[in-house]
């Protein structure tokens, strides 16, 4: 087991937002930071962090805790695994004390598929280097693509040997048993023959997963045999599904987290060359149909893709399958068709990065526009192509959820196709119509939430009334619940209590008030808490003397209002404040920020009314703002069991 000295150096070194950040994009807000929750699904960030309290706490499904607890339930870890991932990201050595052989062998089934599959990689990686068949064929081959030494290192690249059971052989050597061989996918076993190698003769892809560990393997065979494929891969095991990585993200996370975009290409050897070269926020669908579980991952660093992709016929074609995926969960995508005849390997060495970095930048097209020019260009002038190319645009068009993305894309793709735009709109509102009942929702559904969607020149639902869109009234609520429930333990962390006044200030960091005079009594109360004071106390304070605030402040702490004796009399069941405190702060948070996104909504919406239309870059970056808080909003309204409106 692992000492109390090496555990307690550990959780003194390890920051939440150092640990998460390698898993999830986060951004700041405030002292806290955000990002989407990678516990459940979801497209408006509720994930949030505090580096001050060094803890993480999921707002929408509840996930919560320290650095040591996000490694174990993210990477589904035990707890001295978890701990030693932390070492060895922190640089702390593990001191282990009373670890009897009987222990290591009670591993898990997945801490021991981890430890076999880190075991073939290092084979696999030595044979390539240090033998002479690694070096004749695997290093040959990887020199021929130019890759260098570092590149190799940084991938793990290897090379696996001709012969019927090398892997098997030096494992079971090395004391790894063979079933754990056997269910890693490394090795088959057949009745009537010997154990044997499932990789012989490949040059090998290590295939890594968020944290770093190997999970699987792609194999490109070196020699010419006609009944092999070219490539083959891993079998699904209790570590690797096939569908829920892309191939390269361990080592382009952090720099598609800074650029905000992601490339996605097809092979192992275009993410490696272009890595090489210094664009490194790439990654592969690894030649497979890009899958709902693979975009999510994608989308917990960017909402940002570009796909590259080879001229000819077959590069254009995969260039439009699979993107319909992304459009559905909110991605914003750009396609690059590279000439005919080069793939982003041959591109990028030909041309350099900068080249092909510029190349990137004047040819990217919105993926709308691009499906458009391709289906109406093969279409031509024959009308029943025409109709079908039509119909495909309006199928993509129709995923998008944001309405004002879908209307902006209806409108223009009714030009490029010379029809009326009603016409199209009409039959984007059916295919919409078509994709929720496919989803299986109700007619109730469907009449509250595709109403809402649907681009129809019908008349608008009847708006809130503005005085019932009070910033004032949520604000001053806000201040309420801060002090009648601040003082209150809302919840523990460790043994260290959470009080409700840091909650709520946790909540709305970063959003300072609009009315001055509660921004200065929140700015004291702020000041209170940290000096250890008790804001109740505030008539203390210096601002007390303002007229304004002292009234404000002796209206908070008092209530107009009295129970009648009688209701207790007639059995009238009332519930008292302190069953509903937390009810009462929860209410009046989400009230707050559901007014603030009201009021940028509409700030939003004039300046997209007062942004040029050919500035489209700029359009689409206040669509996506829009979409985002939109998104926001509807879940706040359902917390809140509010009926809202556009």
């Amino acid at each position: 087991m692992i000492s109390r000295d090496t555990i307690t150096k550990i959780m003194d070194y390890a920051r939440i937002e150092d640990v998460v950040g390698d898993f999830v994009n986060l951004k700041r807000a405030g002292s806290n930071m955000k990002g989407l929750c990678p516990f459940h699904d979801e497209k408006t960030p509720s994930f949030s962090v505090s580096p001050a309290k060094n803890i993480y706490k999921c707002f929408g499904c509840g996930a919560a805790g320290d650095p040591l607890k996000f490694v174990m339930e993210h990477e589904k870890m035990s707890y001295p695994d978890a701990l030693r991932y932390l070492a060895a990201k922190y640089r702390i050595e593990v001191e282990e004390i009373n670890v009897p052989q009987e222990d290591k062998e009670q591993e898990t089934l997945r801490e021991s598929l981890y430890i076999v599959m880190k075991y073939a990689a290092d084979f696999y990686h030595k044979t390539l280097l240090e033998t002479d068949e690694g070096q004749a064929v695997g290093w040959s081959y990887f020199n021929s693509r130019g890759f260098s030494e570092r590149t190799i290192d940084a991938f793990q690249l290897g090379y696996a040997p001709e012969s019927y059971d090398a892997l098997y052989q030096a494992a079971i050597k090395d004391s790894y048993q063979q079933t754990m061989l056997e269910q890693a996918g490394l090795i088959r076993i057949k009745e009537g023959r010997n154990p044997y190698d499932f990789f012989r003769a490949r040059v090998m892809f290590p295939i890594h997963n968020l944290a770093g560990k190997v999970v699987a393997f792609g194999g490109r065979i070196m020699t010419k045999d006609p009944k092999q494929p070219k490539y083959i891969n891993t079998a699904e095991t209790e570590i690797y599904t096939k569908g829920q990585l892309v191939y390269g993200i361990y080592q382009a996370k952090a720099e598609i987290r800074k650029q905000d975009v992601c490339y996605l290409v097809e092979g192992y050897t275009d993410v490696i060359s272009l890595y090489q070269a210094g664009i490194a926020n790439v990654v592969a669908s690894s030649g497979t149909a890009l899958t709902v579980e693979q975009v999510r991952l994608i989308r917990r660093f960017t909402f940002n893709v570009v796909l590259l992709y080879d001229g000819d016929a077959a590069g254009i074609k995969a260039a439009i399958r699979g993107v319909d995926i992304m459009l559905e969960e909110g991605m914003n995508v750009k396609v690059v068709v590279l000439p005919d005849g080069e793939d982003p390997d041959s591109y990028v060495k030909a041309h350099g990065t900068d080249a092909t970095l510029e190349y990137i930048s004047k040819q990217q097209k919105d993926f709308i526009f691009f499906k458009s020019d391709i289906l109406l260009k093969d279409a031509g002038n024959d009308p029943t192509k025409k109709t079908t190319a039509i119909r495909g645009l309006v199928e993509s068009i129709a995923l998008i959820n944001d309405q004002i993305r879908r209307a902006y894309y209806t409108r223009e793709c009714s030009k490029l196709a010379d029809l009326p735009e009603q016409m199209l709109i009409s039959e984007v509102n059916k295919q919409v119509l078509l994709n929720a009942k496919k989803k299986g929702q109700t007619d109730k559904e469907e009449n509250v939430q595709i109403q809402e969607h649907l681009n129809t020149d019908v008349v608008p639902p009847p708006q809130p009334k503005e005085n019932t869109l009070n910033l004032f009234t949520q604000e001053k609520d806000l201040l309420r619940v801060l002090f009648r429930h601040g003082h209150r333990i809302i919840e523990k962390v460790g043994e260290e209590p959470v009080l409700a006044a840091e909650h709520i200030l946790f909540e709305i960091e970063g959003v300072p008030l609009v009315n001055d005079v509660f921004q200065k009594i929140l700015d004291a109360y702020k000041q209170f808490l940290k000096e250890g004071k008790d804001p109740e106390k505030l008539y203390d304070h210096q601002l007390y003397t303002d007229p304004d605030i002292r009234n404000f402040i002796i209206d908070l702490q008092s209530s107009p209002y009295e129970l009648s004796k009688s209701w207790k009399e007639h059995n009238i069941i009332i519930r008292e404040e302190e069953d509903v405190w937390e009810q009462d702060i929860d209410s009046a948070i989400h009230r707050y920020i559901y007014m603030r996104i009201y009021q940028e909504l509409k700030e939003l919406d004039k300046k997209i009314k007062e942004t040029p239309a050919d500035q489209f870059e700029e359009v689409m970056i206040l669509l996506s703002q829009k979409k985002n808080l939109q998104e926001h909003k509807k879940e706040l309204a359902k917390k809140l069991g509010t009926v809202i409106f556009g």
